[in-house]
């Protein structure tokens, strides 16, 4: 799959047949505050956590934000909350993420990972390969297996990543 800016949330949940279950947590301290830091860890963790609990059977190896330290490709999902996360903390406008969200399906799921602030042309990054030596979080969502998509892709606040079974 690759990025994909006609895909939205509502076809995206109806693709994985969400079942109702979303969790959404909030980051709501000052971004230069330790709490934040402290809060971003935990929001991460959270969404590995029930991931792995849901559907360790599912994954062909569990979920770990570590793996994306490891250079472990195969674990997309640590990818993602990895790089859009750093994404978020690097170059949105307040320089923060100020909620992650996770929607569990049938067959598959999505994240979604909101930043605070103005939102980003995601087309124009892409096409323009913007801050490429910067980071690779855009390199990641153009090589992903899964479905990487955005709120607005003219002025986006959220980046969702799709994961089918």
């Amino acid at each position: 799959m690759v990025i994909s800016f006609s895909v939205d949330l509502k076809e995206a949940l109806k693709k994985i047949k969400e079942n109702s279950e979303k969790k959404t947590i909030q980051i709501e301290t000052e971004r230069n505050n330790y709490d934040f830091t402290v809060q971003y860890g935990k929001a991460k963790w959270a969404i590995v956590d029930l991931l792995n609990e849901k559907y360790s059977r599912r994954f062909a190896e569990p979920v770990d934000l570590y793996n994306w330290l490891k250079y472990n490709s195969n674990d997309e999902v640590s990818y993602f909350l990895n790089e859009a996360g750093s994404n978020t903390l690097n170059y949105a406008e307040q320089k923060k993420p100020t909620a992650f969200h996770l929607w569990l399906g049938e067959k598959g799921i999505v994240i979604g990972i909101e930043q605070e602030g103005k939102g980003f042309d995601a087309v124009r990054v892409d096409t323009l390969r913007l801050r490429e030596n910067e980071g690779a979080g855009f390199d990641f969502y153009r090589n992903c297996r899964g479905i990487v998509f955005f709120d607005n892709v003219r002025e986006a606040r959220i980046v969702y990543f799709m994961k089918m079974f």
